[in-house]
């Protein structure tokens, strides 16, 4: 009865209550006769008109599960005010004699329409859709009227209104679903253009009011401005800006944070998987767990660049380009393996003394003003900083990492409002994990689209610095040309395809491919032809005469890579490497020669070794300090060391690599003897079946037999 009631007897009721206005509102006296002013009329009809929106809102807000047309309702009177302006204007005399008929027919119109619209607005949606083609119907019965009339010319008119009555109707059916989809993206660019020119002012406004903090970022800007290629290109550098792809991620351990906020974050960046760093900075409010946050990934797979990224990006006041609703936050940039000292020297030491230490280092190698006394101290206590913790597992030594680790929960716990992101490798995580609540997250490979993303910006911009700035059609058209053969060969081979989901192994792909040469199959193939490339064909193009082959410099290097590995750092100074490749240096090139340019000469056009600051030098990434150790090794028959290490996460990249050129047994059945391995260490044997050169078939059978029991006991 309810629904007969809403759906039918309130519909019918207000279209004879409105249909009996409109006769009233025809009886009603002129303003002659009323002796009311013009001004007034214009007044009251403004002030309705006003009403029926108010009207229109209120019943919008009051009926939340209504159908849009429903809710507005109230507006379908407007048509009424309409008619009833013009008929007072008929009736006042105000319009002219010539258009006194179409005034009088136009109010006709707009009386009907006022007295048909609300009442149908309340119809159900099906009813509504029905009536629609009510107009169309009239027209064909009153051409119908006329052809029995013999009126032809009249039947002929009556045709044609019928006719752009249905491609009106047609086109409304069109435009109403278009403009569905447009409006929330004309919506969306307005916020953009508002946020953007608010944040204009803001750090405009900041800018004269934070000097220092103006200078601050100047120098971050100086630092992380560079897609730091690990060497792999000493002849150009690339903007970060415009060859940065987003990672996607996946939380692995969500703390504190409810099961629904974390399903809204997948839906809003409709996937249902991963999701982008800007997705969690966004929700920091709404969950205070993303607050702290613990980013792992693979050797290569880009958490150091993201976090650079991060720094770049904040620095330069674009902080919406990582997520509309990012937070304005201070970027603070910390490599772990560059503070570790000071951390276990003076566990008591705070987060902002040590910010403050790292800053004016900075600010000095700059030129810039020093930090005023305890602005970071301010900063992180208000909640306005974003710290992040770079290469916790790059702490190598195992008890100073757990030490690193336990003073970032010291930290995290003196500042709990505060964000922090701490990237490591997973291996070097687990073996000193945070123990506060982290929201872990975790880096994923690069899909095709993040690939081919990656390849189209790279080929890009090195073209464009390789033609001294000049970005135009030419240069563009090259550019593609070749990105576009790469990903077709990627796509066309599997090995290749497999290494492209990781950034760096693909920008040493990218660097092989531009420099004509064969593209390797397998990882460690890859890193054997890029230091290649590096050591020897890059002087060779340029008709450099080298007294060393690449073999021979590699040979050198190797000693030096073992050596770090072995007492577990990745820096050393100038003075100290000297001493560890003296020996290796003059067996392959005679006593004359001089390990002190050697060093340089590898530095300044290798690009393998980097000075990191003055005096001290490291491998241009840890993965080719891993990959030459791995292959001294092998050269030196040492494998026993790595069977002594087998549980050391510093050493577990190295086991791999060392596996994919040698036989991979000894090294599996040393895991598989182990009373109870743990997940790491019986995955670490997967990987070296995995990649292994070779393996004995009784051991693969054993580790496949492993495998089936560990799978039948879940």
């Amino acid at each position: 009865m309810s629904r007969f009631i809403q759906n039918w007897l309130l519909p019918s009721l207000s279209l004879l209550s409105n249909g009996f206005l409109a006769w009233l509102i025809n009886q009603l006296p002129g303003k002659q006769d009323l002796k009311i002013a013009d001004p007034i009329i214009i007044i009251l009809t403004i002030v309705c008109l006003l009403a029926l929106l108010i009207f229109g809102a209120i019943s919008s807000q009051s009926q939340p599960t209504a159908t849009p047309a429903n809710q507005n309702w109230v507006l379908g009177f407007l048509p009424l005010v309409g008619g009833g302006i013009l008929f007072g204007l008929l009736k006042g005399n105000h319009v002219a004699a010539e258009f006194n008929s179409a005034v009088f027919y136009t109010s006709l119109i707009l009386f009907g329409l006022g007295a048909v619209l609300p009442p149908v607005l309340l119809l159900p949606r099906q009813w509504q859709k029905r009536l629609v083609w009510l107009p169309p119907g009239l027209g064909l019965a009153v051409m119908l009227y006329f052809i029995l009339r013999g009126e032809w010319t009249a039947a002929f008119l009556a045709l044609v209104v019928t006719v752009i009555l249905m491609l009106f109707i047609h086109a409304i059916k069109f435009l109403i679903p278009v403009t569905n989809q447009l409006a929330p993206r004309f919506r969306a660019k307005r916020q953009q253009l508002a946020d953007s020119f608010a944040d204009g002012i803001w750090n405009k406004f900041e800018d004269s009011t934070s000097a220092f903090q103006r200078q601050y970022y100047q120098g971050l800007t100086y630092i992380c401005r560079d897609y730091q290629t690990q060497g792999l290109d000493r002849d150009r550098t690339l903007n970060l800006q415009k060859v940065f792809v987003p990672l996607k991620i996946a939380a692995t351990e969500a703390a504190n944070i409810r099961p629904e906020m974390v399903q809204r974050l997948k839906d809003e960046t409709n996937n249902s998987k991963t999701t982008e760093i800007g997705d969690f900075l966004a929700a920091i409010d709404k969950n205070p767990g993303y607050r702290r946050m613990a980013v792992l990934g693979a050797p290569g797979s880009g958490k150091t660049t993201l976090l650079r990224y991060l720094t770049q990006t904040y620095a330069t006041k674009q902080q919406r380009k990582v997520h509309r609703k990012a937070p304005k936050l201070i970027p603070i940039l910390l490599y772990l393996r560059d503070v570790r000292q000071e951390i276990v020297n003076n566990n008591q030491l705070t987060l902002a003394e040590l910010i403050t230490q790292q800053i004016q280092q900075q600010q000095q190698k700059y030129g810039l003003e020093n930090p005023p006394p305890n602005w970071f101290a301010e900063k992180i206590r208000q909640n306005e900083c974003l710290v992040m913790l770079d290469g916790l597992d790059e702490v190598a030594d195992k008890t100073q990492r757990q030490q690193v680790s336990r003073w970032v929960d010291q930290q995290m716990q003196r500042y709990p409002d505060t964000a922090f992101i701490l990237t490591s490798r997973p291996f070097g995580y687990k073996t000193a994990r945070l123990q506060q609540d982290v929201t872990v997250l975790e880096v994923q490979p690069f899909n095709l689209k993040q690939m081919e993303q990656f390849i189209g910006s790279w080929y890009l911009e090195t073209e464009v610095i390789s033609h001294a700035g000049q970005d135009d059609a030419g240069v563009r058209g090259e550019a593609k040309q070749q990105a576009d053969d790469l990903i077709k060969r990627i796509k066309n081979s599997k090995p290749l395809a497999d290494m492209a989901v990781n950034p760096l192994l693909l920008t040493m792909i990218a660097t092989v491919h531009r420099r004509g040469s064969a593209l390797p199959g397998k990882r460690v193939e890859l890193y054997k032809e890029i230091c290649q490339v590096l050591l020897e064909r890059r002087q060779r193009a340029k008709n450099i005469a080298e007294p060393l082959t690449a073999t021979q410099k590699q040979s050198v290097l190797q000693v030096l890579a073992f050596e770090l590995m072995q007492q577990k750092t990745r820096e050393f100074k100038l003075s100290d490497g000297i001493n560890l490749i003296k020996d290796k240096l003059a067996d392959v090139a005679g006593s004359g020669a001089n390990p002190d340019e050697f060093i340089q000469q590898v530095r300044d056009v290798s690009g393998l070794l980097v000075e990191k600051e003055v005096g001290v030098y490291e491998f241009a990434h840890l993965s080719f300090q891993e990959y030459l150790a791995a292959v001294q090794i092998k050269e030196s028959n040492q494998e026993s060391l790595l069977i002594g290490n087998i549980n050391q996460s510093w050493w577990a990249e190295t086991i791999r690599l060392y596996a994919a050129q040698s036989n991979a047994s000894n090294l599996i059945r040393t895991i598989l003897a182990m009373p109870s391995p743990s997940v790491e260490e019986m995955a670490l044997a997967y990987d070296c079946l995995d990649e292994g050169l070779s393996v004995n078939p009784d051991v693969r059978q054993q580790l496949e037999q492993r495998l089936n029991a560990d799978l039948e006991s879940r």
